[in-house]
């Protein structure tokens, strides 16, 4: 019994002993665990301890960043865990000095703040609770508080509340950091800043953007804005080179005051550097409003042409301006008179003004004679008569006495051609509103860059600024309406108006009752009726009428511009037929028809008109020169080679590595001559002439002689080619070279032509099999099924050549044309053509250079020498369907020689007629 119970006692104190022993190592393992993660027994003092439920992670996460900015700490999250339903239940939030920074191999300047902080918190889903706990796993930081958030990324962080103001900010054009301070405002413990606004914005373009390119952007928010737009595009390169665009709101004001257009260009607007047109209207309450907007390629006469043929596009029948006014820019002024031949173009006084100081002041050194000379000239453009116009026209001349360059400065400059455009007794003959000024669409330019605010912006915010300019112009308008119809201004209590307050524009009140003033000056016989016929509003003669009988102002008396105080919606014409069933169906039918090259072609053009937002249509090139032709001096400076230089926009390295070709050129005839004057050229006006540069005007160089380097001189009436070459072109040949028929006869002509020796036409095949190769596709878009026979013609370098070697015409034409920058005139009995260099335009060579073979007895080729203005056959078909919008300048450079070509061809009623399609 006694050895039991010591048994049992020793038994008792053994496990008793063994139960503390093993508690006492769990105790050591728990705080052993605990000592590296902060002790957490005895975290319940922790400023981060909390017994709270939070409702969402959110909730947690503001909690722990609100206590730990207090504190001068940041807390970012390291880690999370997702449930099995995929649901994040599991946060660790340490400081952001915490963690080791890994090294990476890169050539950035870096550093890092991470030192290894042991701070840690663990926020937990529980979900009997159905909400958030926090644990404090470590309080402790092994480093100071922060001085200053503005050093923490994460600290700079915007909430979303502050993303949305910051989008908001950013669509109206707020700079960033005028968006940082207004930031600061709404919350004062905000600590953004600069480079957080702009990643902000970076990253809300990004997400607008969608990844993509920057002109299916552009066609996405003129397609959802619901734009009118037009467009074109370079046919090698489907660059984008002009857009027209019109907002739905312009539109609907356009219509109800279509009467007056103001027409100029500007600068600076956007990356591309492209010039920007705008065309603007005036309202009858003398608010200035956008009609339409473009950026174009240059500003030449083609491109200008463009931009107001799609205006005319957008017009209903009754909308045809009655005045255009621009500056004299020649290229719009000449696209205004073809565009609208029936409008009255006037030029802006304020340029002509300003023109008139840059060119004369330096002329008339004396301050005092210049004042009075501005004082006569702001008279004469003043005259309000025929009689009166010649009586200041004497008086300025005799003021101009002992400056007579200034005299015929104006007289060559401004009143021979375009007096009747500015002076007031032509210029008061049709109805301008009183718009005798470029300054409303000046003013429209700045006002929109305030918009813009920096002068890269891309196309798609500058159609996002546009549109809020629009609206904003819309608001001003509508509430210049209203003031129209319920104010009633003290200086219009006239008995007379009683009929028109309300029911006319306050713009027009004023006029008249600064007509009211002349009334006891004048009467019927020398009242001019300037108001009358220049604004539809009663004049001087008309008002002493009414106010003598005591009658009011009849509103009939009115035009309808000065009546019209609300924006009427568009009304479609009557019997307008929208329908596209049948073009549909057309378009179907030529679709189906077509080989599957142009099939794609067809499409892509199709989705980029109702798929917008898709267009595989690529940014412009950076324009470097748009201001038409450049000066003499640039012209040297630049050295243009015109026989080296390939299609700058058109080429593409396609050149197989077989082939070896020898590009040095052969030496040229010392008759052929490389400096020809540019008898076409049209001078810039603007450009103050180089006085170093002047020529020698009394010695005429002969353009068109190279002298025969085969055989003797003899009159070409007498050669016996002569009967081979059309009769019309018999009186302008000075020259006929024969040259050796060896199949490469074709070759050997153009060689002489260019001012080589007729041997050296191997070097004139290898330029043209070079010029072929090195824009293949483009070609191939050009001569289709044909260029496989146009290439076999051309490979071959050897003497005598087959007759599939031989010059292939009209397809060699176009080759010739654009590699050696030449206009070729190709002549034979059955049809003769010309050929235009297919890419650039004339304004893109030095020298424009007509050289012309002629086909005699049907297999051989045969230099010919033209003088003078001789006529330009028909332009080759290739041409007139392939050319780039640059080069459409060739056509109107020689219009009339070719126009002359058309009246001297004979009729034959047994030549078949031959279409575009056919050729």
């Amino acid at each position: 019994m006694v050895v039991t119970m010591l048994w049992l006692h020793g038994l008792f104190v053994g496990g008793l002993m063994s139960a503390i022993l093993s508690f006492i190592e769990k105790m050591t393992n728990f705080y052993e665990e605990n000592s590296n993660e902060g002790n957490e027994f005895f975290m319940g003092m922790s400023p981060f301890f909390t017994e709270r439920v939070f409702d969402s992670l959110n909730e947690l996460m503001g909690y722990v960043q609100n206590k730990a900015f207090s504190l001068g700490y940041v807390i970012v999250r390291r880690r999370s865990k997702k449930n099995e339903n995929g649901v994040v239940s599991y946060v660790t939030l340490i400081c952001d000095r915490g963690g080791e920074y890994k090294i990476k191999a890169t050539s950035k300047n870096s550093g890092t703040k991470k030192i290894n902080c042991p701070f840690k918190l663990v926020g937990s889903y529980i979900k009997q609770f159905d909400g958030w706990t926090l644990r404090v796993k470590c309080d402790q930081h092994n480093h100071p508080p922060a001085q200053h958030m503005e050093g923490h990324a994460y600290a700079r962080r915007l909430k979303e509340n502050e993303k949305k103001l910051v989008a908001d900010l950013t669509s109206q054009n707020v700079e960033p950091r005028n968006i940082l301070s207004i930031l600061k405002e709404h919350d004062e413990n905000n600590v953004s800043i600069l480079k957080t606004i702009y990643n902000a914005q970076y990253k809300l373009r990004s997400s607008q953007n969608d990844g993509k390119t920057p002109m299916q952007v552009l066609m996405g928010i003129l397609n959802d804005k619901k734009f009118v737009i037009e467009f074109s595009v370079n046919n090698i390169s489907n660059e984008l080179e002009n857009l027209f665009f019109i907002h739905p709101l312009s539109l609907d004001i356009w219509q109800a005051f279509p009467h007056v257009l103001i027409i100029d260009a500007t600068y600076k607007t956007n990356k591309y550097a492209m010039p920007f047109v705008e065309i603007v209207g005036v309202t009858s309450t003398n608010k200035t409003f956008s009609i339409a907007f473009a950026f174009i390629i240059n500003e030449k006469e083609e491109s200008y042409k463009w931009v107001l043929t799609c205006l005319r596009l957008t017009l209903e029948k009754c909308m045809q301006p009655r005045v255009i006014v621009t500056d004299r820019e020649l290229a719009l002024v000449n696209a205004c008179k073809q565009v609208f031949p029936y409008a009255t173009r006037l030029l802006c006084r304020w340029h002509i003004t300003e023109n008139i100081r840059k060119h004369c002041k330096t002329l008339i050194p004396s301050k005092v004679v210049w004042k009075s000379f501005r004082a006569m000239w702001s008279i004469l453009v003043d005259s309000p008569t025929w009689t009166s116009y010649t009586e200041n026209y004497r008086k300025l001349q005799s003021m101009l006495r002992e400056h007579e360059d200034v005299l015929q400065y104006l007289d060559d400059v401004w009143l021979n051609k375009y007096k009747e455009m500015f002076v007031s007794v032509w210029m008061d003959q049709h109805l301008n509103f009183g718009q005798r000024t470029s300054s409303r669409v000046e003013g429209q330019h700045s006002t929109l860059k305030k918009y813009l605010q920096e002068k890269n912006y891309s196309l798609a915010k500058f159609v996002g600024a546009i549109d809020r300019f629009v609206k904003s112009q819309l608001t001003a308008i509508n509430e210049s309406f209203e003031k129209s119809m319920i104010v009633s201004k003290h200086e219009h209590k006239f008995s007379c108006f009683d009929l028109l307050r309300g029911n006319v524009s306050l713009k027009a009140l004023d006029m008249l009752v600064e007509e009211l003033q002349r009334v006891h000056q004048v009467d019927s016989s020398n009242c001019g009726c300037k108001l009358q016929n220049s604004c539809g509003l009663p004049c001087a003669c008309m008002l002493s009428a009414y106010l003598n009988s005591g009658e009011c102002i009849p509103l009939e008396s009115i035009d309808v511009f000065w009546r019209k105080l609300k924006i009427s919606p568009s009304i479609p014409m009557e019997n307008e037929d929208i329908c596209g069933d049948g073009k549909f169906e057309m378009f179907k039918e030529t679709y189906n028809k077509q080989p599957k090259a142009v099939k794609k072609s067809m499409m892509r053009k199709l989705l980029d008109i109702f798929q917008p937002s898709k267009t595989h249509i690529r940014e412009p090139a950076i324009q470097k020169n748009t201001r038409g032709r450049p000066s003499l001096k640039k012209q040297k400076q630049k050295q243009t080679d015109s026989i080296n230089q390939a299609p700058r926009r058109c080429s593409f390295s396609t050149m197989p590595k077989f082939v070896e070709l020898n590009n040095r050129e052969p030496a040229r005839h010392s008759s052929y001559i490389t400096t020809i004057p540019d008898l076409n050229e049209i001078p810039d006006l603007k450009e103050e002439p180089d006085l170093n540069e002047i020529p020698d005007l009394n010695e005429e160089p002969d353009l068109n002689e190279i002298p025969d380097l085969k055989e003797e001189p003899q009159s070409c009436y007498n050669h016996r080619l002569i009967d081979e070459i059309q009769v019309m072109f018999h009186p302008y040949i000075t020259h006929i070279q024969d040259v050796e028929g060896d199949g490469n006869c074709g070759f050997r002509a153009i060689s002489v032509c260019l001012g080589y020796g007729e041997n050296d036409w191997l070097y004139v095949r290898r330029q043209l099999l070079d010029e072929l190769l090195s824009s293949y596709d483009a070609y191939a878009r050009v001569f289709t099924d044909g260029i496989g026979e146009l290439y076999t013609s051309l490979d071959f370098l050897e003497s005598p050549a087959p007759k599939r070697y031989w010059l292939l015409m009209p397809e060699t034409g176009i080759l010739i044309a654009n590699r050696f920058g030449v206009v070729l005139t190709f002549l034979t009995n059955q049809g003769s053509l010309t050929f235009f260099p297919l890419w650039k335009g004339p304004e893109e060579f030095l020298y424009h250079r007509v050289i012309t073979i002629s086909l005699v007895y049907g297999n051989h080729y045969v230099m010919v020498q033209l003088e003078g203005d001789c006529p330009l056959p028909t332009i080759s078909a290739f041409w007139i369907r392939h050319k780039a919008p640059c080069a459409a300048g060739w056509e109107t450079m020689f219009m009339s020689r070719l126009e002359l070509y058309r009246q001297l061809k004979p009729y034959n009623p047994e030549t078949p007629f031959i279409t575009i399609e056919d050729c």
